[in-house]
Order: structure tokens, then sequence, then C-alpha cells
């Protein structure tokens, strides 16, 4: 079903860049990486570097407004601090697929501000403790196969066609299932409420 659902989206989107040229529509591609960490799992730190990267399309709205789509490939997890000794601690590596769909606004013709929401699919989620020992599926509760996320951020235009970008991004509810305990340092139960929190740094290309 997961396979079905992010073809489908290919698809859609496909469709879309072929048809909305004739409609004023514009397109390009974006590439670069990711520094995040997964709230909620008593680590802290961007320590986790993924690559992101995919395709987007916009349209302007009259004069400082525009409306963008992108599909996106994004690798996200956590990673624990370099000076971290604790040999238990589970770092996540998570790849999905986003559909992140932005307001922009400019500010001036180089600066524009964004803000946006993105539905996520889970491709792939592997747990390993620092020493690379492979976490057990049954010992944890599941990732969720979809997601929900709220970002902002900005984007520097060096001329019309190239811009770099930063986009802060985080879960609006937990990337698990269930209602697992979870143990702090200090012993208190709270219920599982994990949440990716990541920045992206891209370069962007419009055709």
């Amino acid at each position: 079903m997961k396979k079905i659902f992010i073809l489908s989206f290919f698809i859609c989107f496909s469709f879309l860049t072929t048809q909305v040229f004739s409609q004023e529509f514009k397109a390009g591609i974006l590439l670069g990486g990711i520094a995040s960490q997964v709230d909620g799992d008593n680590m802290s730190g961007y320590y986790k570097a993924g690559f992101t990267g995919g395709l987007f399309v916009f349209r302007d709205y009259k004069e400082n407004s525009r409306f963008q789509g992108e599909i996106l490939f994004s690798m996200k997890g956590s990673r624990c601090s370099p000076k971290n000794t604790n040999p238990d601690l589970l770092q996540v590596s998570a790849n999905y697929i986003d559909i992140n769909l932005s307001y922009i606004y400019k500010l001036f013709s180089f600066l524009h501000c964004r803000i946006g929401i993105m539905p996520s699919v889970l491709v792939f989620s592997e747990e390993k403790t620092p020493t690379n020992l492979i976490q057990i599926a049954d010992e944890a509760p599941a990732f969720r196969s979809f997601g929900l996320l709220g970002n902002a951020g900005v984007s520097y235009f060096f001329n019309d066609r190239l811009s770099i970008n930063w986009t802060y991004n985080y879960s609006l509810y937990s990337i698990r299932s269930g209602n697992a305990e979870i143990y702090t340092d200090w012993l208190l139960k709270e219920q599982n409420n994990q949440r990716h929190n990541y920045m992206s740094f891209t370069l962007a290309y419009q055709f």
C-alpha cells in the first residue's frame, strides 16, 4: 500500500509539471542537506546529517505572493553527540518522501520568506546504538507510515533562476505509533512523543 501511495504521488506530480506550464506555472530542481534531531529521545543536537532533493513547481500571484509545491526525498533522524559514551542510546535513520506545500511572501526581489505544511511518507527506518547494534523492531514502537510537519524559512536569490534556501521543519505529532511508556533520566514516566526537528539547506534552480 505504501509503495502504491508513493507511486501515485510521483505520477500526479509528473502530470502536474507537464500540464501546468500552459497555466503560468514554472518548475525547477533543488538539492541540499539536512541537519536533524529527534525530540523526545533523550538526545539533543543536530548531529544527524542527511540528503534532501527533488522537484518543485510554483505560481506567482500578484506582485508579492507565490504558492509552491515540492516533492522531496529526505533523509532524517538523530545521532548522539560524539562526546556521549552511553552505549544504549538509539540513533534513528529514517527516509521519507515529502510533499511540501508553501505560501511564499516576497520581501524583496532577492529575499523571500515562506510558511508551509508537509505531508510525509516513510520509506525506510532503522535504529542503531552508537556501537552499530541494530535495534530489534519489536522492542520499540513502530514508526508511523505517514506524518505531517510544519515549516518556515527564507530564500536568497542570486539571480532570477538560482537561490539558496534555509527551512526549519517540525513534526506536528509523534513520528511513532502507539502509546508506549518512556522513562526519562529522572525516572519520570511519559507517553511516547517523538518528533522530527530539523533544518534543511538547499540550492534551487528554476528551469
